[in-house]
């Protein structure tokens, strides 16, 4: 499970749906929440999302709300599946791919590629429950 903490910096609500802005690590997220946060602006949050969830690229993709750069730093190549670490302004983030499209393509250690995490995919950690 890959771990970012945060800073919300905007919230935007329309009955039980909210898209939240935050910065982790320098970089702007966004996330898609089925609710209201309990958080407001300026309010530090962890993030959470699965590694089966980031999705790596070799180009830029226009199409989605969150795409940072990172470097690999780790590759285990299973038959079936690949585990990529990403370094990523000092933070690991880690994905899991089919190494079939992992090899496809084509990087090594030390290649800079494009994490991509979609804003439904992201869920706020809280420490207490119902905050």
């Amino acid at each position: 499970m890959n771990r970012l903490k945060a800073q919300i910096t905007s919230i935007q609500s329309s009955e039980h749906l909210s898209f939240v802005g935050v910065e982790a690590n320098g970089e702007l997220l966004h996330l898609l929440l089925l609710e209201k946060p309990l958080e407001a602006i300026g309010d530090e949050v962890n993030l959470v999302f699965k590694e089966s969830e980031v999705i790596l690229s070799k180009d830029v993709i226009k199409s989605t709300a969150n795409m940072s750069k990172g470097i690999i730093s780790e590759i285990q190549k299973g038959e079936i599946l690949t585990h990529v670490t990403l370094l990523h302004n000092d933070i690991e983030i880690a994905s899991l791919v089919p190494t079939q499209t992992f090899d496809m393509m084509k990087c090594n250690l030390g290649d800079t590629i494009y994490w991509i995490i979609s804003p439904s995919e992201i869920s706020l950690q809280r420490s207490h429950y119902g905050k």
